[in-house]
């Protein structure tokens, strides 16, 4: 689940990426977590991103210099993040859950971040419903959990935060 500041669909022949928010200014996207044992979680799913090239990079801060603050509490195994830019950008992951999931569903929290919103139609880790067992986004076919740590993004994913960072 996800706060919009802005809603709207930008979308281009073969895509259907949702832009949710506005882009962040410059390269970088800071962020610091306290979510303690999640907080590997937490950098692995900012390294999955920043794998994909998609014109900005997610590095950890201390709590003073970053934009973005994640925080463990809430439903187990779910997440919540500010969409786009904000100056008081959050966000939350879910308690109870395994390091691996959490780290995907970090992933789905961090293209809010980025701007990103919900994908309803294709397979998308924007998808705003996974399997709680294998990680597995709608309209996906399923995976095991170990597969989608290792292919996180889907291309709808990687398109809308290109479309939002690339020159």
């Amino acid at each position: 689940m996800a706060i919009g500041l802005l809603a709207g669909v930008l979308a281009t022949p073969g895509s259907a990426y949702v832009i949710g928010g506005e882009p962040w200014p410059g390269p970088t996207i800071t962020y610091h977590t306290n979510a303690g044992h999640y907080a590997n979680a937490v950098d692995r799913a900012a390294e999955m991103w920043n794998s994909a090239n998609v014109g900005i990079t997610f590095q950890r801060a201390s709590a003073d210099d970053a934009q973005v603050i994640v925080r463990y509490g809430g439903k187990p195994c779910r997440g919540w993040a500010i969409v786009g830019s904000a100056s008081d950008s959050r966000m939350r992951l879910g308690r109870k859950c395994n390091t691996d999931h959490i780290a995907l569903v970090a992933v789905h929290e961090f293209g809010h971040v980025l701007g990103l919103g919900h994908e309803l139609t294709r397979c998308a880790r924007m998808n705003p419903n996974v399997d709680h067992k294998t990680a597995t986004p709608d309209h996906c076919p399923k995976h095991p959990q170990s597969y989608w740590l290792k292919h996180p993004l889907r291309g709808d994913d990687i398109r809308g935060a290109r479309a939002l960072y690339s020159p």
